[in-house]
């Protein structure tokens, strides 16, 4: 019996030190990516077509914010509403600038503050975080 339990003994903390090795190596080898993608990403229909000549609509979000704009890239399921929402997520800056003439009556739709509200919570530095987590819970 004693010797089932030192085995045990041995095997468990060899697994405690393992997950600690293991914790520490993949924080050193973490890959921070930017959180627009995942917002294209989002508002992209999801349906992988490959029309756009990538190979899904993760590899298209990450074209469009490594380019930066949305010029000569398009999404033929999606058309040009959502070509509009991945330039507000782009550009959230120039989209705030035109906001209000654009909501002057003229028709356009302006800027969209629940998509600069995302892009801001998830450039926001980790430390940050349970404050949003909490703010969320309220809500």
């Amino acid at each position: 019996m004693n010797l089932i339990l030192i085995s045990m003994g041995v095997l468990g903390v060899t697994a405690l030190v393992a997950a600690i090795l293991l914790y520490f190596v993949s924080q050193f080898f973490k890959v921070e990516e930017d959180p627009r993608i995942d917002l294209v990403q989002a508002v992209l229909p999801g349906a992988n077509c490959g029309g756009c000549g990538f190979a899904g609509c993760r590899n298209f979000a990450e074209a469009c914010v490594k380019a930066g704009s949305t010029d000569g890239l398009a999404c033929p399921v999606g058309g040009d509403p959502t070509m509009d929402e991945v330039k507000k997520i782009l550009t959230p800056a120039a989209a705030e600038d035109t906001a209000p003439a654009a909501q002057e009556g003229d028709g356009k739709k302006g800027f969209d503050p629940a998509i600069a509200a995302k892009i801001k919570a998830l450039a926001t530095p980790r430390a940050a975080f349970p404050s949003l987590i909490a703010m969320a819970q309220k809500s």
